[in-house]
């Protein structure tokens, strides 16, 4: 009996976990809120991808891929060299060999802050999905650039690591958008396959619908008659 009911729990996750339709690929999000403005400043690559919908809805799997303590790996692997794409200086490989003594840093599992003399910089992966659709987790990444003395004057950097297994994690830029006192400016745009200069893109409050992985009662409801994803609604 014991064995049936672990075959029938194994069905249910099967089951609950290919709710996505068969073009949709699933987005483990670790900083959903962060993920929307991924989306919504991201949108025609994420549609094109089948990362999210036309209304920005996308599916989460039922068991989590996201790993812990990712913020400490991106200060550990993640190069820094995007921010210096046109410097011909040799740059330090990682973010923690740019670190100086006196250099603070703090962790929040999926993200890390490092001040270092003026300059604040947050490293966050905000979400896991098959971004290039070998069948591999890739990460996005969120690097937010600013000053401490100034929140309001930051540069964010929305970044693809498609390749986990490297000791040197190297990200790819989709889009750099500079946020000046509530106005944000996007400075490159790959994610479109273009360079957008000087377009001021203003994000206005919305709503986006998530599909959650369900909690262990709805684990318990499918196996004994079927059950569905909840559905929640994200505001912002």
């Amino acid at each position: 009996m014991k064995n049936l009911a672990a075959a029938a729990a194994a069905a249910a996750i099967l089951a609950l976990s290919g709710c996505a339709p068969i073009d949709s690929r699933l987005v483990d999000t670790l900083d959903a809120s962060r993920f929307v403005d991924m989306s919504r400043a991201m949108r025609p690559a994420m549609v094109k991808k089948h990362i999210v919908d036309e209304k920005g809805d996308w599916y989460s799997p039922l068991i989590r891929t996201a790993p812990s303590g990712a913020g400490k790996t991106l200060v550990d692997r993640l190069s820094p060299a995007f921010r210096f794409s046109g410097d011909k200086l040799r740059l330090p490989s990682t973010f923690r060999a740019m670190l100086a003594p006196e250099a603070k840093v703090t962790y929040e599992d999926n993200r890390a802050v490092i001040v270092q003399g003026v300059s604040r910089i947050m490293l966050e992966l905000v979400a896991v999905t098959d971004w290039n659709n070998d069948g591999k987790d890739d990460w996005l990444v969120a690097c937010h650039v600013g000053y401490v003395d100034n929140p309001r004057r930051y540069r964010e950097y929305f970044l693809t690591v498609t390749d986990l297994s490297e000791a040197v994690l190297v990200p790819r830029i989709q889009m750099i958008i500079d946020h000046v006192y509530g106005k944000a400016k996007v400075v490159e745009d790959s994610s479109a396959g273009e360079i957008v200069d000087a377009a001021v893109v203003e994000f206005l409050p919305g709503q986006s619908t998530i599909v959650e992985r369900p909690d262990r009662e709805a684990v318990r409801r499918a196996v004994d008659g079927g059950s569905r994803l909840k559905e929640r609604r994200l505001k912002d």
